[in-house]
């Protein structure tokens, strides 16, 4: 007697994951939507907003979005895109009722509201019948399944990245092209809730170095693997040339997957990372940094809540000196190399890593400014602008988070400028006023600032709770 096919419905509901390549809740959506398939993106805009999404990041969206629903179409299926907030559980029940959805395919987030949102979700199309799907695809491995000896979370980069390397050679993690869609809805959506894409008032973001979509992202990996990888070692870390492979901004909105980035470079370089020269393996380190950060905030839930990894660092008393942080926000601190990557920021929505690293320090520490406000202005600016990785990059700069180092590691922006940009290059280009006859005096004195902070922590630490 033959099988019978069970005929469901399904809905693939993209987030900040927009693509056809390797998407594990699209795969499985097609896969599973025997008797019709749909897919939809949802803005949400005072989420965006609450979240600090700037126009850079939002512009970028947006651009995915455009090249995402054209992706789908090719695929033989269609998306809907839909403007929600508050009403997002009621719209999607609605979709759910009106298409007769049995499973919606989404892929997890990392955070305690998109987990809040999702179980918002749940419970309203529940209620008719629906049930919503989670796939793990952010990641290359399923960080949450990553645990220490004792059963928790990882807080220290080197031994997670032992553990994840030890799981990899355990592990299939192949990626899967776009399969084709063989049952497409061609119901259309409730009217009065869809949106053209075509039509919306896209931000002005600072987009033209970074062209949205998927096509571009694959060739940038490509470009890099040939041009860039090699070297990485050696080069990643002088901001006045193009040593990195800026694949970020995409990596945020989900234009490519981790796991593609991975399986080019083993078809490179072999399957096993332990035999790859130096520049490939300090790369792939700057990929499981990502997951790093994921595995952190979805173990430790406090990160999403503006609270510290390490309790007693609420302790520092941060200054309240607005004049200051406008003077870092505008790049106008007499400090060349800060100055230099404040402006690189707003005038192209990106800045190189080493960098960003100095200017966060710059300002966590030499103006003891809480880490909190430097966090959000990057998130308000960046192209790239990645809530994880921002998170986990502002407490390793503020000695907050997760860092071995102790808290009187502070970097010395002009010894870092000697080090990394020795001719100025970099300085030259973006805050050439340094250069002149009669530079811009500093804002504070470095050597004393540096004292400052480090008895500020200090202080803090010695008056904390033990178990802080």
């Amino acid at each position: 007697m033959p099988t019978q096919t069970t005929q469901r419905r399904t809905l693939a509901w993209f987030r900040d994951d927009l693509r056809t390549d390797d998407h594990r809740a699209l795969h499985a959506a097609i896969d599973r939507g025997t008797a019709g398939f749909t897919a939809i993106f949802v803005a949400t805009r005072d989420q965006w907003r609450r979240q600090h999404w700037g126009a850079n990041r939002i512009a970028m969206v947006e651009g995915a979005v455009h090249d995402l629903k054209r992706r789908i179409e090719d695929c033989g299926g269609h998306l809907h895109v839909f403007e929600a907030d508050a009403d997002l559980p009621s719209l999607m029940r609605t979709l759910v009722e009106h298409w007769s959805i049995d499973e919606i395919h989404a892929n997890r987030e990392f955070g305690i509201y998109e987990d809040e949102r999702d179980r918002s979700v749940e419970s309203a199309i529940t209620s008719v019948n629906a049930t919503l799907v989670l796939h793990e695809d952010q990641t290359i491995l399923p960080v949450r399944e990553i645990r220490s000896g004792s059963g928790t979370p990882y807080t220290v980069f080197t031994p997670f990245k032992k553990t994840w390397l030890k799981r990899l050679a355990e592990s299939s993690v192949d990626p899967r092209p776009c399969p084709r869609i063989l049952a497409p809805l061609t119901l259309p959506p409730p009217l009065e809730q869809a949106v053209d894409p075509e039509d919306w008032p896209l931000e002005a973001g600072v987009t033209g170095l970074f062209p949205p979509g998927e096509e571009t992202a694959r060739s940038r990996v490509a470009a890099f693997l040939e041009e860039g990888l090699t070297h990485y070692d050696q080069k990643r870390d002088l901001p006045a040339i193009d040593g990195t492979s800026t694949l970020s901004p995409w990596l945020a909105c989900g234009s490519i997957s981790p796991r593609r980035i991975l399986r080019d470079l083993r078809d490179r370089l072999g399957d096993d990372p332990a035999s790859w020269s130096t520049g490939p393996s300090v790369w792939l380190s700057e990929l499981v940094w990502r997951e790093f950060y994921r595995h952190v905030m979805d173990g430790i839930p406090r990160l999403s809540m503006d609270r510290p990894l390490h309790g007693w660092t609420d302790g520092v008393v941060w200054r309240d000196a607005p004049d200051d942080l406008e003077a870092w926000r505008t790049g106008r601190t007499g400090v060349a190399l800060v100055d230099a990557g404040m402006r690189q920021l707003a005038e192209t929505g990106w800045m190189h890593n080493r960098v960003r690293m100095v200017v966060a320090t710059f300002l966590t520490k030499h103006l003891l400014i809480d880490w909190r406000l430097g966090e959000r202005f990057f998130m308000e600016s960046l192209v790239d602008a990645d809530f994880c990785s921002n998170n986990g990059g502002w407490q390793w700069a503020a000695s907050t988070g997760t860092d071995a180092a102790p808290y009187f590691r502070v970097f010395n922006p002009d010894t870092q400028r000697d080090r990394f940009d020795q001719d100025s290059v970099y300085v030259g280009r973006w805050a050439p006023d340094h250069r002149s006859a009669l530079p811009p005096s500093p804002i504070v004195d470095l050597k004393a600032a540096r004292i400052r902070a480090i008895e500020a922590f200090k202080t803090a630490k010695q008056h904390a709770s033990p178990v802080t």
